[in-house]
C-alpha cells in the first residue's frame, strides 16, 4: 500500500471516528435495548410494564396495554401520575394508518382566577387541584380503540394498591424530599409518612382506599367518579376545606379528541400534540437544524446549534402556546419551513444569543411516559403528569386520590396568553413523538422532565433519525437544557468532556452542569419500529426506574 493510500485510509478513518464521537463520545449505553416481535412496553416503572405486558400476552391490544401500565403507575409511581392527573395520549390505528390525539390536560374549575388564587396557593394544598382528567382518558380511548373493559384493564393496579408493593428507592427519596408537604395533611401523611416516618426502599405501600376508588369504577363504570358516590365524597372533601373544586367541575368534565401536528424531517414524517401541548416546539427545532448537516458537524458546533435552535423554540413557547379554546395559536406558521428559515437566519455559530425574542409568527398563516406498540403495529405514545411531585400534596377524602396541581404554571398577569381562566388548560410542556416513514411507523418516543420535554424530545429525535442511536444509546446520551427562556442559561449533564463544555462557554453560553443522570432532563421511554421485520426495540432512562419488556 502506497503511504498516499495510508495517508488517505487513516484521514478516513479519523473522519468516522470524529463524526461517531459529536455526540456518542464514550457514551455507550448502560442497559441493552430490549428487542422482541409480538409486542412491547415501555415505562418508568417495572410493574408497570409487567401489567402492560400482562395485557398483551392475554391477547389486548396496545391501548388495553397502556391503560393498564397508566393505571399501575397511579400506584406505584403515584408522586408523578394519578387516576386524576392531566396528558395526552396520541394512539396509532395500524389498520387506519392515522393517529388521534387525546387531549386531557386537566382544565381549572369554574371557581378558579387570579383574584382567589395566586402562582403558591395554585401549586398546592386544599385550594389547589385541576379537574381529574386520567380516568376520563383511559376510558375514551377503551371505547375507541380498545379490546378489553376497564374492569379487566385495572385489575393490576388494583392489586399492587391493595395488597402493596414494595417502594424504590427512588420513590422513598420522593417522600422524603416531600416529607414536609404531605405531613401537613392527615389524609397524605397517613398513607405516606406511617408514624410519622418515611418508608425505607423495601417497604410494603398500602394504598387501601385508592384500592377501593379503582375498584369502585372498574365494578360500576367511569361515572360513579365523575358523578356519582366518588364524586360525592371529593366534592364533600372540597367544601369542608374551602377548595375552589365542585361536583359540577366533574360532571361537566370531558376530554377532547383531535389530530397531531405534522411535519417532515429528512423524508420521516413526524407528529405530535399541537394546542396548548408543546409538540409545535419539537418540530419548530427539527425545521431550524435540518438545514444542516449534523453528522458532519464539529461537537461544539453541533451542542451550540442545538442549545441556539431550543432557545428560540423556548421564546415562541412564552409568547404563543396556551389554550387553544382561549387564545389563537399560529401554530401551522411555527411547524412550517418558511418559519424555520427565519428562525435558522438568527443563529451566531460563533456567538451565543445573549438575549433572545420570540420570532413572529403571527405573520404567517413532574409527568410520567409510556410507550405501547402491539404485535400488530398499533401504537400508543402516551404522556401524564400530576405536575408537581405528589401534585398538591392532598389526597381527597377517602379515594386515595391526587390532584394535578399544573394551575400553578399559569401565569398571574392581566392579558398574558397563558393567564389563569375559569375552565382553561394551562399551556403544558407535554410532546410525545410518532414517526412515520413511507406509510410505517419507525419510532414511539416520550419524556417527563417539565421545561425540559421538549427539548429532550428534539435530542432524542435527532440522535436516533440522525445519527442512528439505538433508543436505548439515544435515552441514555448527556443532554443540555436549557433555562431563563430569552437568555443564555445552558445546563449539561456531566459526562459532557470538558473541551466542549469549554467552547461552548468561550461562546458565551452561560454554562452550569447537572449531576448525571438527574431527571432535569426528563425520563424518556421509547420503541423503535422495524415494520418490515416485524421487531420492535425498546429502550427506558436510568434517570427514572424505567423498564422495558416485551415478548
Amino acid at each position: 500500500m502506497t503511504k498516499n493510500r495510508i495517508t488517505s485510509l487513516i484521514v478516513v478513518i479519523l473522519a468516522i471516528v470524529l463524526t461517531m464521537g459529536i455526540v456518542t463520545q464514550s457514551f455507550a449505553a448502560t442497559r441493552p435495548v430490549v428487542t422482541s416481535s409480538n409486542g412491547i412496553v415501555a415505562t418508568a416503572h417495572p410493574l408497570a410494564s409487567q401489567a402492560g405486558l400482562q395485557i398483551l400476552i392475554q391477547g389486548g391490544n396496545a391501548v388495553d396495554a397502556t391503560v393498564a401500565a397508566a393505571a399501575v403507575l397511579g400506584v406505584v409511581e403515584l408522586d408523578f401520575s394519578s387516576v386524576a392527573a392531566g396528558g395526552v395520549m396520541m394512539i396509532y390505528d395500524v389498520d387506519a394508518e392515522d393517529i388521534r390525539v387525546i387531549n386531557a390536560n386537566a382544565p381549572n374549575p369554574a371557581a378558579a382566577t387570579v383574584d382567589v388564587l395566586t402562582r403558591e396557593t395554585a401549586q398546592r394544598g386544599y385550594i389547589a387541584g385541576m379537574v381529574p382528567a386520567a380516568f376520563k382518558a383511559w376510558d375514551e380511548a377503551l371505547k375507541a380503540s380498545g379490546t378489553m373493559t376497564l374492569s379487566q384493564v385495572l385489575a393490576p393496579a388494583i392489586e399492587y394498591a391493595e395488597k402493596g408493593f414494595p417502594i424504590t428507592k427512588r420513590l422513598s427519596d420522593a417522600i422524603a424530599s416531600n416529607a414536609s408537604l404531605l405531613s401537613i395533611y392527615p389524609t397524605s401523611a397517613a398513607v405516606f409518612l406511617p408514624n410519622g416516618m418515611v418508608p425505607e426502599p423495601g417497604d410494603m405501600l398500602v394504598q387501601t382506599d385508592l384500592a377501593k376508588t379503582m375498584r369502585s369504577v372498574a365494578e360500576e363504570g367511569i361515572d360513579v367518579f365523575y358523578k356519582g358516590e366518588i364524586a360525592d365524597e371529593m366534592a364533600r372533601f372540597w367544601e369542608e376545606n374551602g377548595a375552589l373544586l365542585t361536583k359540577e367541575d366533574l360532571e361537566n368534565y370531558d376530554v377532547e379528541w383531535g389530530v397531531p401536528l405534522h411535519s417532515t424531517y429528512r423524508g420521516y414524517d413526524v407528529y405530535t400534540p399541537g394546542g396548548e401541548f408543546c409538540g409545535a416546539l419539537v418540530l419548530e427545532q427539527l425545521n431550524i437544524v435540518e438545514e444542516y448537516d449534523l453528522t458532519a458537524m464539529e461537537s461544539t458546533d453541533l451542542w451550540h446549534l442545538m442549545a441556539e435552535a431550543t432557545k428560540l423554540a423556548g421564546a415562541d413557547r412564552d409568547r404563543y402556546i396556551a389554550d387553544p379554546n382561549f387564545v389563537d395559536i399560529p401554530e401551522q406558521a411555527l411547524v412550517s419551513k418558511a418559519y424555520a428559515t427565519e428562525q435558522r437566519d438568527r443563529i451566531d455559530m460563533a456567538n451565543a444569543m445573549d438575549q433572545v425574542g420570540s420570532g413572529n409568527a403571527d405573520m404567517y398563516e413532574n409527568t410520567t411516559h409510556i410507550s405501547v406498540v402491539d404485535g400488530n403495529g398499533n401504537m400508543v405514545a402516551y404522556t401524564t403528569s400530576t405536575g408537581s411531585s405528589f401534585g398538591t400534596g392532598v389526597i381527597v377524602g377517602n379515594t386515595g386520590v391526587f390532584l394535578n396541581n399544573g394551575g400553578g404554571w399559569m401565569e398571574f398577569v392581566d392579558g398574558h396568553v397563558n393567564m389563569l381562566e375559569p375552565h382553561k388548560r394551562p399551556m403544558n410542556n407535554i410532546a410525545p413523538v410518532i414517526v412515520i416513514r413511507d406509510g410505517k411507523p419507525v419510532l414511539n418516543i416520550g419524556s417527563p422532565g417539565g421545561d425540559a420535554i421538549w427539548q429532550t424530545m428534539f435530542q432524542l429525535v435527532v440522535h436516533i433519525l440522525d445519527f442512528d442511536m439505538d433508543v436505548q444509546t439515544a435515552i441514555e446520551a448527556p443532554r443540555y437544557r436549557t433555562y431563563n427562556f430569552g437568555g443564555n442559561d445552558l445546563r449539561l449533564e456531566s459526562r459532557v468532556s470538558e473541551d466542549i463544555i469549554n467552547a461552548l462557554a468561550e461562546r458565551g453560553h452561560n454554562i452550569r452542569m447537572f449531576s448525571d443522570w438527574t431527571m432535569s432532563v426528563g425520563g424518556a421511554q421509547g420503541v423503535v419500529i422495524d415494520f418490515d421485520k416485524g421487531v420492535l426495540m425498546g429502550g427506558a432512562d436510568p434517570r427514572r426506574d424505567g423498564y422495558v419488556v416485551g415478548w
